[in-house]
């Protein structure tokens, strides 16, 4: 855990600066190459796009809702199924080559209890599902990465919320990031 000295407050909220830099770093990359696809401003190479996850639990802090990304915490369930139960998948994810994926990635294995999660900005989740800051205490499910550096950041590429599962994506355009290869 980052001493006083190590962190900065973003919003309302103690951001470390090493999960600070990588938040920032991707926007600041956007800013000076605006040429480059849309997964290089999202920042999608920071993280492990090889290997998709499913992780559920509970939002855990009011976080951060704004630009470049919103931010908040999820306190993970202590027993996930295998892989992905079956939810609904939103329109863009819903080519077999990506829902194939979504719906076979295995449960998180890490060490982590929670997990720092990074979400698109509010106006691009409003356009996608969700036109409102998740509350604490409210059920969290999602697919996506983990963070290549910092074992404690998650990326979804979907995420389902609240008690009714209402699917959100968070890729621009119709197919996921990288397709790693479709499971056996």
């Amino acid at each position: 855990m980052p001493n006083a000295d190590q962190k900065h407050i973003l919003g309302n909220k103690a951001v470390s600066r090493g999960r600070r830099r990588v938040i920032i770093g991707a926007a600041a990359l956007a800013s000076f190459l605006p040429a480059l696809p849309a997964f290089a401003h999202h920042g999608w190479p920071g993280f492990n796009t090889d290997h998709l996850i499913y992780i559920a639990g509970t939002v855990s802090s009011d976080g951060v809702w704004g630009n470049p990304h919103s931010l908040f915490d999820v306190t993970l369930d202590t027993s996930l199924p295998a892989r992905t139960p079956r939810l609904v998948i939103p329109k863009e994810l819903q080519d077999p080559e990506d829902s194939i994926r979504v719906n076979a990635a295995p449960s998180y294995k890490g060490s982590q209890k929670g997990l720092e999660i990074v979400i698109a900005p509010p106006a691009w989740s409003g356009r996608w599902g969700l036109a409102r800051a998740l509350k604490i205490g409210e059920r969290f499910q999602a697919v996506g990465y983990i963070n290549r550096t910092d074992d404690g950041l998650f990326r979804p590429v979907v995420f389902w919320y609240g008690p009714d599962a209402i699917p959100v994506n968070q890729i621009i355009g119709n197919t996921l990031p990288v397709r790693a290869p479709l499971p056996k």
